[in-house]
């Protein structure tokens, strides 16, 4: 079954540490938030609701720990206060001590009669990590409770074979690297049987996170339709507007971006941080109004003049509300912060495009400068924001930076997606450095990628620009600047100017050598009506 020490790492880690090597001494398995640094979840909070639920807690307790079970009001460590959450949750399906798979550990200097009462009516064992008195009973205590856990197998204790199977399938996906092959594969064996299973909805977190990573919209748009009509389909359960909240912002927000959908998106964001603000989960709710910013960022860059400025604005404001939130969960240097701060950098980016001001790109130079002092290297995020850093020399006329930053995030980064749009950049870059064949090789390799993951907008614009430079790479049919000029008149998606081009391929025959003139009206209108 495994255990999981619970402390709080302000002033619990000098215990901590002395009872995980006793019990991993003594053959248990034991996991602790040292282990993050090897393990790397996808998801914090995913780990601790899987080690919560999945093993025997051991509550190291200390002033810091019994501060933030006791107060409401402590913010200072949210992570434990998290876990105790979870803990509680454990809890309610015990009455009393006996067989309950939370044991306490009480270091010297700490009396018993100080414990609250959610403590003492549990097993509670004295420990001194300095001489390792109590060590003998501990042990004796927490082998007993694995035995116990193994030896149960009354109908009404144990789990249905489809919950153990999804249980053993999630806890595999997250011993793997985000974006393992391995990890894909058990996310989307997951979301095929995953209809009407709720420990899917609980896992969404982690198995939304490797979709992601992958970059297939697909897979995520199922994984959502699949969580949400779970949720829906049975008697409310604790914990289910958090989920229902977390799925929409991450899972249907995210996925109808990419599919260009942008009104649905917007709704989706601010459906998802509505529920979340009313059951005060305010991460949830911050990464919601960060997802709005983002729908807003991509409607302004593809408008102009006052409709660029009024989608810029809406997004700045949406940006500074997810920051403060973030700074107040998570302090100034939080990851989460990091991300926000890339945003607003591609923000002001987009209005030096619109302005050339040269103050305007400047400014999104430092906040990318900032973004890159609290982000981890090599996670998508950093890779996402080395792109953008491309864009920033482009946009500065410093190419040779702009090709090597790209450059390196297709030879190092393993998300797909984030390749595919550093091919895309770096194939601004060669042209504006005249390298027309190297560009045009980078956004084919960037179209089918694309294409693979689901990301058709994405691929149509990769296509369109392929075509703009050499139509031959992407149809037979000979289409002159003026047929180009047409159909950017005609079609502002550059989607419906690919299907009318392939629609006249297709009723072009090839034995004939003189040119029939298209009438890209019509193809227009039948595509976009079709």
């Amino acid at each position: 079954m495994g255990i999981f020490a619970s402390y709080s790492c302000s002033d619990g880690g000098q215990i901590a540490a002395p009872v995980v090597e006793v019990l991993r001494g003594h053959g248990f398995d034991v996991l602790w938030d040292a282990d993050l640094s090897s393990s790397h979840p996808m998801s914090i909070q995913a780990w601790m609701e899987n080690a919560v639920r999945e093993r025997i807690i051991v509550v190291i307790v200390s002033e810091s720990y019994l501060k933030a079970l006791l107060s409401n009001d402590f913010m200072e460590r949210l992570g434990v206060r998290y876990e105790l959450g979870l803990i509680r949750q454990k809890l309610y399906h015990h009455v009393g001590a006996d067989g309950c798979p939370v044991v306490v550990v009480v270091p010297p200097g700490i009396e018993m009669n100080s414990l609250p009462a959610l403590l003492q009516q549990l097993v509670v064992h004295r420990f001194d990590p300095g001489t390792r008195d109590g060590e003998e009973e501990l042990v004796r205590s927490l082998k007993a409770l694995e035995e116990g856990s193994c030896s149960r197998s009354s109908p009404a204790v144990q789990e249905s074979d489809e919950v153990y199977r999804t249980r053993a399938t999630l806890s595999g996906l997250q011993a793997e690297p985000l974006s393992s092959e391995k990890a894909y594969l058990l996310a989307r064996e997951l979301v095929e049987r995953g209809a009407g299973d709720f420990e899917l909805a609980r896992g969404f977190e982690s198995v939304a996170a490797v979709a992601k990573a992958r970059g297939d919209v697909r897979l995520v748009r199922r994984l959502s339709e699949v969580c949400l009509r779970t949720l829906a389909s049975g008697p409310p359960l604790r914990g289910e507007e958090e989920l229902k909240a977390k799925v929409l912002v991450a899972g249907r927000a995210w996925h109808l971006l990419r599919e260009h959908r942008f009104s649905e998106a917007t709704l989706m964001a601010q459906d998802g941080t509505h529920i979340a603000e009313k059951v005060r989960d305010l991460k949830t709710a911050a990464r919601g109004k960060r997802a709005e910013a983002r729908v807003f960022l991509h409607l302004a860059a593809e408008a102009v003049g006052y409709d660029r400025e009024y989608y810029l604005g809406k997004g700045e404001h949406l940006l500074m509300i997810a920051k403060e939130l973030f700074c107040s969960i998570g302090g100034p240097t939080s990851e989460e912060l990091g991300v926000c701060a890339s945003l607003h950098a591609e923000l002001q980016l987009l209005r030096h495009e619109s302005t050339g001001c040269p103050d305007e790109l400047a400014a999104a130079v430092r906040r990318a400068h900032a973004a890159e002092t609290v982000l981890t290297p090599g996670t998508e995020p950093y890779h996402w924001l080395a792109v953008l850093q491309a864009r920033l020399c482009l946009a500065d006329k410093k190419y040779n930076d702009g090709k090597e930053l790209v450059t390196a995030v297709i030879a190092t980064a393993d998300f797909p997606e984030v390749v595919a749009k550093s091919r895309q950049v770096r194939a601004d870059l060669l042209l504006a450095t005249r390298e027309k064949a190297a560009a045009l090789r980078d956004l084919v390799a960037a179209e089918e990628s694309y294409r693979r993951l689901g990301c058709e907008r994405a691929a149509d614009t990769c296509w369109w620009k392929i075509a703009r430079y050499d139509a031959s790479k992407v149809t037979d049919v000979r289409l002159t600047a003026a047929d180009l000029d047409r159909l950017e008149e005609l079609a502002p998606n550059p989607g419906d100017r690919r299907r009318a081009v392939l629609e006249h391929e297709l009723r072009t025959p090839r034995r004939l050598v003189r040119r029939s003139a298209p009438d890209w009206v019509c193809l227009i209108d039948r595509v976009q009506h079709d």
